[in-house]
C-alpha cells in the first residue's frame, strides 16, 4: 500500500534535484513518465489534467520530429 506514495515521492525528489526548475511541463512529464509514473500521477504532480500532459506531449513529440527532418533536408544539399 505504501509503495506507489515512497515511489511518487521519490519522483519528485528526483525532479526537484534534476534541476527541472526551468524546463517547460512536456520535459518535466517525460523525466517522471521515464522513471516510471503513470501519466494520471505525473498529471497531479505536475497540477494538471492527464489530457493536458497528453497535449503537451504530443506537441512536443511533433516540434522534435519537425526539427529532426529540417535537419535531414539541410544535410542532403
Amino acid at each position: 500500500m505504501w509503495l506507489p506514495v515512497i515511489g511518487r515521492a521519490l519522483s519528485y525528489l528526483c525532479m526537484h534535484n534534476a534541476d527541472m526548475g526551468s524546463k517547460t511541463k512536456a520535459e518535466k512529464a517525460q523525466f517522471l513518465e521515464g522513471l516510471g509514473l503513470e501519466r494520471k500521477d505525473v498529471a497531479a504532480m505536475l497540477g494538471t489534467t492527464y489530457a493536458s500532459i497528453t497535449e503537451l506531449m504530443s506537441q512536443a513529440k511533433k516540434k522534435k520530429g519537425a526539427k529532426k527532418n529540417a535537419t535531414r533536408k539541410a544535410k542532403g544539399r
